[in-house]
């Protein structure tokens, strides 16, 4: 076998290689890693009788769906802001006082997702809420 022949081989063995590599790791684990950003179009519903989603039906509960903290402010007014810290990218994010607050530094943010403090100076990214009846939809 000649190079030529040698670089021809392998040429058709690693693009098979590659596609097979690719085809097989396209599965569910990717879609569960899933982040939201605000190009992803998030838009999903809430049933808010269901007994998952009961700390909604208290002033300052919260939930966590699809890596989004679903909240009920002090005011009875719902809110929804990304889970992931814009600070150093932590899944920390819940409500605390009618603020979006990281766990892990201390990130402080407004309701509309602007920054409170030097952790928090990044801004939030925040999702529009809807109620009709007992449905809660989160959307971008």
């Amino acid at each position: 076998m000649n190079r030529k022949d040698f670089l021809n081989n392998l040429g058709i063995g690693a693009a098979f290689a590659l596609t097979a590599t690719c085809l097989g790791g396209c599965s569910k684990e990717e879609d569960e890693a899933f982040t939201p950003t605000p190009s992803t179009g998030i838009d999903f519903t809430l049933d808010l009788n269901a007994t998952e989603n009961a700390p909604l039906a208290t002033d300052g509960g919260y939930v966590v769906r699809n890596k989004i903290v679903v909240a009920r402010t002090l005011t009875g007014d719902y809110v929804a802001a990304t889970q992931q810290c814009s600070h150093e990218g932590n899944l920390a994010v819940q409500l605390r006082n009618d603020e979006w607050y990281c766990t892990v530094h201390g990130a402080r943010y407004t309701l509309a997702g602007d920054g409170l403090n030097q952790f928090g100076s990044n801004g939030l990214t925040t999702y529009k809420t809807a109620l009709n009846g007992t449905d809660l939809r989160v959307f971008s």
